[in-house]
């Protein structure tokens, strides 16, 4: 089975993907202002908007994650061409749906069926 695990955004004209390989994951929750992924959901489930920090970071890193030989540099720079041409709020909800896509939050991913005897 292949899942579609991507969400494509496109900065300045070029299609770039966004993924959350487990590595990533980790990477970005090491960095969030409210220190974990679930506490950032609460944030937003409670209305209130992530810090603009925690969009950078589930951005970057859905970037590096999806765009095998990006550097932070260059995700870093995509970033802010990313804010100039939306706002920080679409590009929370592109990485946001990435992160989900992963399946390291969100529904939970269903087991195959145990064979049966």
């Amino acid at each position: 089975m292949i899942l579609d695990k991507f969400v494509d955004v496109e900065i300045k004209g070029k299609t770039y993907k966004l993924c959350y390989p487990m590595k990533y994951v980790w990477e970005a929750e090491r960095h969030l202002m409210d220190k974990s992924f679930p506490e950032l959901m609460l944030r937003v489930a409670s209305g209130k908007m992530p810090a603009v920090g925690d969009v950078y970071t589930i951005f970057k890193y859905a970037l590096l994650g999806g765009n095998a030989n990006m550097t932070e540099e260059e995700a870093d720079e995509l970033f802010i061409q990313a804010v100039d041409d939306t706002s920080s709020n679409a590009i929370f909800r592109a990485a946001f749906a990435a992160l989900e896509k992963s399946g390291a939050i969100g529904k939970q991913k269903k087991e195959p069926a145990a064979p049966k005897a």
